[in-house]
């Protein structure tokens, strides 16, 4: 079993990130575009459905002490066919999601100089800020000693 060193509330504070933080950069241009004054009210409607996915999702991760998020449930719940494809799935909208906000990014950098417009200088923002932002990653896991045990 993984070790768990993220407390309640920083699991928390990731959840919450990761669902308001993903859509709250272009979504509300988007919907005033579409509909006008209307897309607030639109925006709160979806933030209340939302709302009862992280409910459900809270209420289902309550009930397992594995890792293994939407693939353990699905798993538990249908099998080994829905939730092989329940981890690909996931796995997929995690590089779809970060492709359409690093796109977003380079987009609003637009604004302060023309030369992110150009599809070289964009292709090389993207990849200096992945590139970046993995290597941030890789300085801030923890690293902890593995013990293997084995078994007579």
């Amino acid at each position: 079993m993984l070790n768990r060193s993220i407390s309640k509330w920083e699991m928390v504070l990731l959840f919450i990130n990761g669902i308001i933080g993903a859509g709250i950069f272009g979504l509300p241009s988007k919907a005033f575009k579409i509909s006008g004054v209307y897309s607030i009210a639109a925006i709160l409607v979806c933030a209340v459905a939302v709302f009862f996915i992280i409910l459900c999702f809270a209420e289902v991760s309550s009930r397992f002490d594995k890792t293994g998020g939407p693939y353990l449930y699905a798993y538990s719940s249908f099998g080994p066919l829905p939730a092989f494809l329940t981890g690909w799935l996931l796995f997929l909208t995690r590089f779809i999601t970060y492709a359409a906000l690093i796109n977003l990014l380079i987009t609003y950098l637009a604004v302060f100089s023309p030369w992110f417009l150009q599809p070289s200088s964009r292709i090389i923002s993207i990849v200096f800020i992945t590139i970046l932002l993995a290597f941030i990653n890789h300085v801030g896991v923890k690293t902890q000693p593995v013990s293997i045990m084995f078994l007579p």
